[in-house]
């Protein structure tokens, strides 16, 4: 076998410095690089080699006996075979050592590897040689122990005690996780059987418990409306987690962690003077009432933002944000503020402010609204459509506001429009003439809760529909006994939010014709009020004309187009004159006229007001009108 099939051999030379071993295992290898080794070394050769040694001297490295004489001549014979010998002939010699002991380390190398490949072939196949794989194959040579092991039996004793101790520890070990593992059981249970009564409660009250989408083992509990914005349904429904002690934990972490709620704020003059704040119940932590909390979140948040996406459209109303608030300015001086808070930093509520439940019945009405255009939609998406009708109309702007700006505008309509006829009728109460009026208002209807078909609006949502009706209210004005008409206001809530005036004549009414008021009606409180002050100064003309006919029938009198001038006869210049008139919104009534004294023609106004700072005439108008035209006639 070549010597470069193997690894590169690594030969160490024997100690050549001292001939004594200096270990046992130098000795030992001493030993076997002697012929036979071990297995020849017997005690009769060791006692003859002994014997031998004592007869002829010191022993020498390989064991056999030198004398003095024999050793004097070894290194005279070694000197001169050293001096002849020839150094080419030692290379070689060297040479072939070498290769002798490579082939020797590698046949030994095979016939281990030839050996260790019947145990372990993978490992032993790595340093077996090609030439003897071929030739022999692998696990063909075996190796068996030679002889048994002695047998201790105090050892064996000593084992058999550890391996009870061992034993009897591990069954401690086993009785204390056996404990350890009914405990952990017994508080599974409890905690398992707690969590479920707390889902069944759930249940039992009303909620909808289903699984929670993407989580196949956890359950939730849906608190939201089925007809809500797609990114506010999505938000509505809570895993129920289960806590250490079983008790079930609501994860709202959708819900931003926190309770909101919608604050309502009315304010007068820059004060505070009503303010709706939802309340929360801290006493209460039952888990319905966390539902009912988080239900109660989803909903407001959806108010504010519908009213956001509403507000945009109505800045013509005097709707605006300021900063996180949103107002609606009333008139000159109040003002209702809505703001999305949480509940724990919401105001304390102060329900002794006189215009706290004005702002409590915004606050609902705003939520009853919301709940309104849920109904609706619920509606609209289970009533059968003709099949050319698209359900798909996509996600209209809600009405919140309009309603409440709607009814702020008819509250202030309704407070102008009865202001303005009772210091009308106050004035002319006060020429001396009965005149009076009456304010009547409609009245939400209650629906009947009847039997409704499938797909039919309920009575609620029928009511909520007449709330959400133009708003009416009418006046009668009595002016004269035979004079009156009726003022008839309507706020409008769609297309635009607005008012709208319009009078009407009794079928006998001496304002016809002429004097007859506009058709279209009228959008102010100041056309209809230029209206009423000239129907007003002309009944008046027609009254004073009529008693100046009566008491003075000597006199030709006559009237203008107008109706609210008189001549006698072919004056060119009127004799009376009446008009009505608006002072700081007061309405006074002004008879001129012209007096005649010492032959002179002089003008004199007579005033009769409603304004309390004003004084008015003492005299009525009747009697004004007869002072006039007895000094005109003397």
């Amino acid at each position: 076998m070549a010597s470069n099939d193997g690894p590169p051999l690594s030969l160490r030379p024997f100690p050549v410095a001292d001939n004594k071993s200096k270990s046992i295992g130098e000795f030992v290898a001493r030993v076997n690089a002697q012929p036979g080794g071990f297995r020849a070394l017997t005690a009769d050769k060791l006692r003859e080699e002994i014997k031998i040694s004592e007869e002829n001297g010191v022993a020498g490295p390989d064991g056999d006996a030198m004398s003095d004489d024999d050793d004097q001549d070894g290194v005279d014979n070694d000197d001169d075979d050293e001096a002849a010998k020839d150094p080419l002939l030692a290379r070689l010699e060297v040479l072939k050592n070498l290769d002798v002991a490579g082939n020797t380390a590698m046949l030994t190398l095979d016939t281990l590897s030839l050996l260790l490949s019947k145990q372990n072939p993978t490992h032993a196949g790595l340093t077996l040689s090609q030439q003897l794989r071929d030739m022999v194959g692998i696990g063909t040579l075996g190796a068996d122990k030679l002889g048994e092991p002695t047998v201790n039996e105090a050892r064996t004793k000593e084992q058999a005690e550890v391996a009870i101790g061992w034993t009897l520890m591990e069954i401690d070990k086993a009785r204390n996780a056996a404990r350890e593992a009914t405990a952990f059981l017994d508080r599974e249970v409890a905690a398992e059987s707690k969590y479920w009564e707390d889902v069944l409660a759930v249940k039992q009250a009303g909620w909808s418990v289903c699984k929670v989408p993407k989580e196949r083992n956890t359950l939730g509990v849906r608190f939201g409306f089925s007809e809500a914005a797609p990114e506010f349904k999505s938000n509505s429904l809570a895993p129920m987690r289960r806590g250490d002690d079983g008790a079930v934990e609501l994860d709202l972490d959708r819900l931003g962690g926190v309770s909101e709620g919608l604050v309502v704020t009315y304010e007068k003059n820059g004060k505070v003077v009503g303010r709706s704040v939802p309340r929360r119940r801290r006493d209460d932590t039952s888990l319905e009432h966390r539902i009912l909390e988080a239900r109660n979140t989803i909903f407001t948040q959806e108010l504010w933002h519908e009213l956001t996406r509403e507000s945009r459209a109505l800045m013509a109303y005097d709707v605006r944000f300021e900063g996180r608030r949103l107002l609606f300015d009333v008139d000159k001086s109040t003002r209702i503020t809505f703001e999305l808070l949480s509940l724990d930093s919401c105001p304390a509520d102060d329900s002794t402010l006189p215009e706290s439940d004005t702002a409590e019945a915004i606050s609902s009405s705003l939520h009853i609204l919301l709940s309104y255009a849920h109904r609706y939609n619920e509606l609209m998406r289970t009533r059968p459509l003709p099949p050319h009708v698209s359900r798909s109309r996509g996600q209209q702007t809600y009405t919140l506001l309009r309603p409440i700006i709607a009814r702020a505008m008819y509250m202030l309509n309704v407070r102008a429009c009865t202001r303005h006829a009772a210091n009308l009728v106050k004035a002319i109460r006060k020429t001396g003439l009965p005149a009076s009026f009456a304010l009547h208002t409609t009245q939400a209807c209650t629906a009947d809760a009847g039997p409704g078909g499938p797909n039919q609006p309920s009575a609620t949502q029928t009511l909520i529909r007449h709330m959400l009706q133009p708003l009416e209210f009418t006046i009668r004005l009595t002016i004269l006994a035979d004079t009156s008409l009726t003022i008839r206001g309507r706020t409008f809530l769609l297309p635009f939010t607005g008012s709208y005036y319009h009078v009407h004549l009794p079928a006998d009414s001496p304002l016809k014709g002429s004097d007859a008021p506009l058709a279209d009606g009228y959008s102010t409180l100041a056309a209809l009020a230029d209206y009423t002050h000239a129907a007003v100064a002309r009944s008046l003309g027609r009254h004073a004309f009529a008693r100046l006919v009566r008491s003075f029938p000597k006199v030709e009198w006559s009237r203008d187009m107008i109706g609210t001038s008189i001549r006698d006869g072919d004056a060119d210049d009127p004799l009376v004159h009446l008009s009505v008139e608006s002072r700081d919104a007061y309405p006074a009534i002004v008879l001129a006229g012209v007096v005649r004294a010492q032959g002179r023609r002089d003008l004199r106004t007579w005033t009769w007001t409603s304004s309390e700072q004003e004084a008015s005439e003492s005299q009525t108008l009747e009697e004004s009108v007869d002072e006039i035209a007895s000094r005109a006639t003397s």
